[in-house]
């Protein structure tokens, strides 16, 4: 039975998992497979020379079973001479629409994770994923939807998130356990088959099994070939079709200007992008929809939005980019189009607002500055927050308002009390910092005097002032 603790032994060394010194988080449940990992992680921390420490979550859902539960991993650590960290959330109670219950907690255990990691000193975060989980995974993403990215399964290391039971099978933890008399407790929801996990675990597996008994190697086959092909599709597309990814606070740039030139390209970079950076999954239908919608000849235009992430084309230094940002709310809706002005380490710079006919410069300015063009309405000047990390000129979106010194004004009644016609309304530039209204900009199409938000007007104790102005 000791073959188990090689095997997970073998696993680390392959995956490079695990350096000599390390401090390694357990994430435990009382279930087999947290209990395996507990075990064979102490048998091995000698080895390696780990400090380990363990996190238990009390999802508050199970009564008595919950509490016993925390119990059983908080005496079992202590017994051991090592840290526990008990959190409790109750989940039922914080649930809002109806969600299911499975894609919060996750989000809370790997957040809590990643704060009491860093606050305690553990550079590696282990959980106790096996080789079912990632049978169950593939299958999961074949029936709903994916790619290549999605048939890689769990990867055996991502960032600092360590699985080193991946190797593993049910079988062979029950083995252990049963013969080293360990002790654990099954959750009784991992029976209840209206869970889509459950369904595919005790449903569907089974039946595969009987017909095709080499399934399981031949999943795992299939999710180490698709990772390799990832990897060597990332390094040839790099040469042919160079592009870049460039982060900007919660935002991801995507040069896609030679990306265009080829679908599959496209489909493989962009998809590879909101995997590793918004760990989401993509699929075709949604690829297909951002290709043709990107070809579309207009400067910026919405691509795609749900409640996890939003992608935008954008002109980025003259060229073609996807901007993918976390999702927004249902409302208001996103501007037609948009131009973003990044203001790290920001110079002057020139946009050509396609939509509008109109070519713009932005640059910083001086209060002399300010004092010589303020009365041009081709010019508009506002200060600047320290903290502003990007602002964007756009057309209007449902609810916008300004901040006037008399009171908060809606833009539809300035478009209104202008006069402008319905397509008139929708070419009025705005500038933005992304939820507020910075300034009201119709001199840009017209000699009409703009108006800037009372938070953002200038004065003389203004020291970082903006200005756009009319080429």
């Amino acid at each position: 039975m000791e073959e188990a603790v090689a095997r997970v032994r073998n696993y680390i060394n392959r995956h490079a998992l695990i350096e000599k010194g390390d401090r390694v988080l357990l994430s435990l449940s009382a279930g087999k497979d947290s209990m395996f990992l507990f075990h064979v992680m102490n048998l091995l921390s000698a080895e390696y020379s780990l400090r380990v420490g363990v996190f238990h979550l009390n999802h508050l859902m199970r009564g008595a079973d919950s509490d016993r539960d925390e119990i059983h991993v908080a005496t079992l650590a202590t017994s051991h001479g090592i840290d526990v960290f008990i959190e409790r959330h109750d989940f039922d109670r914080n649930r809002r629409g109806g969600r299911s219950l499975e894609e919060p907690a996750r989000e809370k255990r790997y957040a809590l994770l990643s704060e009491i990691a860093g606050s305690h000193g553990y550079n590696k975060i282990a959980t106790a994923h096996t080789g079912d989980d990632q049978i169950e995974t593939v299958l999961m993403r074949i029936f709903t939807g994916t790619g290549i990215h999605g048939l890689q399964g769990i990867p055996a290391r991502r960032d600092a998130i360590i699985r080193p039971l991946l190797g593993l099978s049910s079988t062979d933890i029950y083995e252990y356990l049963n013969s080293h008399g360990i002790v654990w407790f099954e959750d009784v929801t991992n029976t209840d088959v209206s869970r889509a996990r459950n369904y595919i675990r005790h449903e569907i597996i089974p039946v595969i099994r009987k017909r095709f008994p080499m399934m399981r190697d031949a999943i795992q086959s299939l999710s180490e070939v698709a990772a390799e092909t990832v990897s060597l599709l990332n390094e040839l597309i790099a040469v042919k079709f160079p592009y870049e990814h460039c982060v900007s606070g919660n935002d991801v740039y995507i040069d896609v200007e030679m990306l265009l030139k080829s679908y599959p390209a496209f489909c493989h970079a962009v998809s590879t992008a909101i995997r590793v950076y918004f760990k989401h999954q993509t699929n075709r239908t949604m690829l297909a929809e951002l290709y043709s919608k990107c070809l579309v000849d207009r400067a910026n235009v919405g691509l795609f939005r749900d409640k996890r992430i939003r992608v935008d084309k954008v002109f980025r230094d003259g060229r073609i980019h996807l901007r993918i940002s976390p999702g927004i709310p249902a409302d208001p809706v996103p501007a037609e189009w948009e131009y973003v002005i990044d203001l790290d380490d920001f110079q002057e710079r020139k946009l050509d607002l396609r939509e509008i006919g109109v070519s713009v410069t932005v640059k910083p300015a001086d209060y002399e500055y300010f004092q010589k063009f303020n009365k041009n309405n081709r010019y508009i000047f506002v200060t600047l927050d320290e903290g502003m990390k990007s602002l964007y000129i756009r057309n209007r979106r449902k609810g916008d308002t300004l901040r006037t010194e008399y009171g908060t004004k809606k833009i539809k009644e300035l478009l209104i009390e202008n006069k402008f016609d319905a397509v008139t309304k929708n070419r009025v530039p705005l500038l933005s910092d992304g939820s507020t209204v910075i300034a009201f900009m119709p001199g840009l199409l017209f000699d009409i005097p703009n108006r800037v938000a009372s938070d953002f007007l200038v004065d003389k104790k203004d020291i970082k002032v903006l200005a756009v102005f009319k080429n």
